[in-house]
C-alpha cells in the first residue's frame, strides 16, 4: 500500500509540475518574463501560488527551468526527425533544419530571446553558447559523413555548419510574434533550406 500510494504521489507531483511549466511556457510568450505573473501561472497551471514556490522557488529559476526543458524538447525533436534520414546525409540536414520552426511554433517562449528585449541573454549566455556549440558539432557530424558517402562535396565542414546554423538562427528569430503563436512562411523556410542543400551538394561549383 505504500508504495503505491508513494508512487500515485510522485505521479501526481509530475503532472502538477509539467502542468505548471506548460502554463508558465504560454504566459511568458503572451505577456514577456516582467510582466508575467506566478498568481496567474498558478491559476492557469490548476495549482496554488505556494505549490508553484515550492516546485521552483522563485521566478526565475521557474523561467530557468522552463527554458532547460524547451532546450531539452527541441533537440530531442530534432534528432527524432532526423533519425528518419540517417542513411541521406542531405535528407537529415533538411530535416535538422526544418524541425526548429515546428518546435518554435508550439514553444514561442524560446523567441523571448530574439530580440532579448527585456535582458534575458545575460543569463543565459553561457548555456546558450555550449548547446551552439553542441549543435554545430551535430550539423558538422552529418555534413563529414555526407563527405564521405559523396553525397556532399569536399568543403569545411566547421565553416559550413557555422553557415547552417546562423541561417537557421536568423530565419527562427525572423517572424511577426505579439502575444499569438508564430507561424512561419513554409515556402520561404523550404526555399532557404533548398538553396543551402544544393549549394553544398556533390557535383556543384564552390
Amino acid at each position: 500500500m505504500t508504495a503505491s500510494y508513494d508512487s500515485r504521489r510522485k505521479q501526481d507531483s509530475f503532472r502538477r509540475r509539467l502542468a505548471v511549466l506548460q502554463a508558465a511556457g504560454s504566459i511568458f510568450a503572451r505577456q514577456g518574463y516582467k510582466a508575467a505573473k506566478m498568481a496567474e501561472i498558478a491559476r492557469d497551471a490548476g495549482v496554488s501560488k505556494g505549490l508553484v514556490f515550492h516546485f521552483f522557488g522563485s521566478k526565475q529559476a521557474l523561467f530557468s527551468a522552463l527554458v532547460e526543458d524547451c532546450l531539452n524538447q527541441w533537440s530531442t525533436l530534432s534528432e527524432y526527425r532526423a533519425s528518419a534520414a540517417e542513411e541521406n546525409s542531405l535528407d537529415e540536414l533538411r530535416r535538422l533544419f526544418l524541425a526548429s520552426f515546428e518546435f518554435v511554433e508550439s514553444n514561442p517562449v524560446l523567441l523571448l530571446f530574439s530580440s532579448d528585449e527585456e535582458g534575458l541573454l545575460d543569463n543565459y549566455r553561457k548555456d546558450f553558447a555550449r548547446r551552439n556549440k553542441r549543435w554545430r558539432e551535430r550539423i558538422r557530424r552529418s555534413l563529414r559523413e555526407g563527405i564521405s558517402r559523396g553525397e556532399i562535396r569536399d568543403l569545411d565542414a566547421a565553416r559550413t555548419a557555422v553557415v547552417f546554423h546562423e541561417l537557421q538562427s536568423a530565419m527562427v528569430a525572423n517572424t511577426a510574434f505579439s502575444g499569438a503563436a508564430p507561424r512561419y512562411d513554409r515556402r520561404k523556410i523550404d526555399l532557404a533550406i533548398d538553396i543551402f542543400l544544393r549549394g553544398i551538394q556533390q557535383g556543384s561549383s564552390p
